[in-house]
């Protein structure tokens, strides 16, 4: 049996884009579904519907207040919720731990610059806890490496992307393509950024079917972001 998880940025909760954002998500045949950029304002609850249409019974129920932008977990399968893995963070509902089956899964959607930092350092004190368990982080990281991700080296948290490697997580895409390069979002400058990631504990490297990004729904301007979608065995 295939898992498959799509992850996808949909920029602003959706708003009159979220018909379109369902017809899209609805294409990628997902188990589970990790949206960013979620807002639980006017947009939210067509969203929400638009899942369950789908078949998606079952979605996070801890969201973000109103105006702010968080995380959505929504799938298939039953999940367990376990909420914000740290509760001391500014905005806890960026980070949601939950579980399928035996598959941990935390959706991330970090902030910008220096303010990521933060959030960073409580989801690698997580991640580390469960190096010897089935687990994987993923979503919109707003964090990537010099030069490789990026066209320069803009971003000044680029070393967690070592730090989460250190604490036994692969980065799985840049695994299966070494000296790949695509970028997931684009800037007012057209500067290309491969900000939206999937890190897994070894349990699930070993288990990766196949990781790739689909640009269509970014370039069709459903979002600025493509999506990430991973299949596991």
């Amino acid at each position: 049996m295939t898992l498959r998880i799509v992850t996808w940025n949909i920029r602003a909760g959706g708003g009159a884009r979220v018909p379109r954002i369902a017809a899209a998500l609805a294409e990628q045949a997902a188990d589970v579904l990790v949206l960013t950029e979620y807002r639980d304002g006017p947009s939210g609850p067509p969203l929400r519907d638009a899942l369950a249409d789908l078949g998606y019974r079952w979605l996070t129920a801890h969201r973000p207040p109103p105006g702010r932008n968080g995380v959505l977990i929504a799938s298939k399968r039953p999940i367990r919720e376990h909420g914000p893995i740290s509760s001391t963070l500014p905005e806890p509902w960026r980070l949601l731990h939950t579980s399928i089956g035996r598959v941990h899964l935390i959706g991330v959607y970090m902030p910008n610059l220096r303010a990521k930092i933060p959030y960073w350092e409580a989801l690698i004190a997580s991640l580390s806890q469960r190096t010897q368990t089935s687990a994987v982080a993923i979503g919109d990281f707003n964090t990537c490496r010099a030069f490789v991700d990026e066209p320069g080296s803009f971003d000044v948290t680029a070393r967690f992307m070592d730090t989460v490697q250190e604490a036994g997580f692969r980065d799985l895409w840049r695994d299966r393509y070494p000296e790949g390069r695509e970028f997931s979002w684009y800037s007012h400058r057209r500067n290309g950024f491969r900000i939206d990631h999937a890190f897994a504990s070894p349990r699930i490297a070993r288990r990766t079917a196949d990781i790739g990004y689909v640009h269509t729904v970014r370039e069709a301007g459903l979002s600025d972001h493509s999506m990430l979608r991973l299949d596991l065995r």
